[in-house]
């Protein structure tokens, strides 16, 4: 089927790529990489990007999730350049599977032509979820397809790469790769032209970028690492038979020097606390855990879980329940 040309129109205003499941979060894990080198830095000169990243990842907690199906959407109006399908949803942690996706690392996806050179493409979708073949004409909004781990994906995410005349730049600002980076809440992005790329309900998912994510705080009965909690989702609670009882804390894009604290009280009472060493550099993905082995005892459990910057509680969250 030959390309439907757009219309001339006004340059878009892009919405977000993903439904996020009522009660869920789907934060931003990393931005594009506006060094053009061999070095790494955000659109805001921090670190939440890797060397050569060309788009923004907007995750989801598991494979549990992509399991359950979270939509991807048209950012815009535009017409479907080329896809791609088949591919299987995997989390990538060795050689092999890095091997296994070589030269087909975006997975099963697909790009949007925009109109004025403008287009986005999306990343590691879920197998057999596309919906839209080449020459499908779309509207901003309109489900594409689902968010999986296909390709080259460390966590499940859909990227998203916003390109002009086939040059990356990120959403946010209008910065392209190449350009300065711009400290955060120093105004307007340099580069921007002083246009919005991105409409108000995406702009609130930016919030702020030099802060990290809490993604989960709770209570289970083993320590827990990245690898368990984004294959096999939130845990289920300790009860009178577990083998221990631990509360744990998962975040994203910690800065170095940031510390983690987590104190587990017992009817009032101190039951576990621990405290970690300040980062010795930044963290893309983080998990810290305090308890105790051995069967838990009835009572009223609470956990207090922090992030520490210089000295001060950035983020915080607080959890209870009750073993009988």
């Amino acid at each position: 089927m030959p390309a439907l040309a757009l219309p001339a129109a006004a340059e878009p205003l892009f919405g977000l790529p993903l439904v996020c499941p009522e009660g869920s979060i789907c934060p931003i894990q990393q931005f594009v990489d506006l060094d053009a080198g061999p070095g790494a830095r955000d659109p805001w000169c921090g670190t939440k990007t890797y060397d050569g990243h060309k788009g923004t990842d907007f995750r989801v907690l598991s494979m549990q999730d992509v399991a359950r199906g979270v939509e991807v959407v048209a950012m815009a109006d535009g017409v479907v350049k080329a896809s791609r399908d088949g591919m299987a949803d995997r989390i990538v942690s060795t050689d092999e599977d890095r091997k296994a996706v070589a030269s087909r690392e975006c997975g099963n996806g697909l790009v949007l032509g925009h109109g004025d050179g403008l287009e986005t493409q999306y990343c590691h979708m879920r197998r057999g979820s596309l919906r839209m073949a080449p020459g499908t004409k779309v509207r901003k909004g309109d489900v594409l397809g689902f968010v999986g781990a296909s390709g080259m994906a460390q966590f499940p995410h859909v990227h998203v790469t916003l390109r002009r005349d086939g040059q990356a730049m990120d959403p946010f600002t209008g910065l392209r790769v190449g350009q300065d980076c711009v400290e955060s809440g120093r105004g307007e992005a340099a580069g921007s032209g002083g246009r919005d790329w991105l409409d108000a309900r995406a702009e609130t998912a930016l919030a702020a970028p030099e802060m990290p994510t809490l993604l989960s705080a709770g209570f289970v009965d083993r320590p827990v690492s990245d690898k368990d909690l984004v294959q096999s989702g939130l845990p289920a609670l300790p009860d009178a038979q577990s083998q221990a009882l631990v509360g744990y804390i998962w975040v994203i894009n910690l800065a170095k020097a940031d510390r983690l604290t987590l104190r587990i009280e017992k009817d009032g009472r101190l039951f576990s606390e621990q405290t970690s060493e300040p980062l010795d550099r930044s963290k893309a993905v983080y998990v810290a855990y305090t308890g105790k082995k051995g069967s838990p005892a009835a009572g009223r459990y609470r956990l207090e879980a922090a992030i520490v910057r210089q000295g001060r509680r950035i983020v915080a969250e607080s959890q209870e329940f009750t073993l009988r």
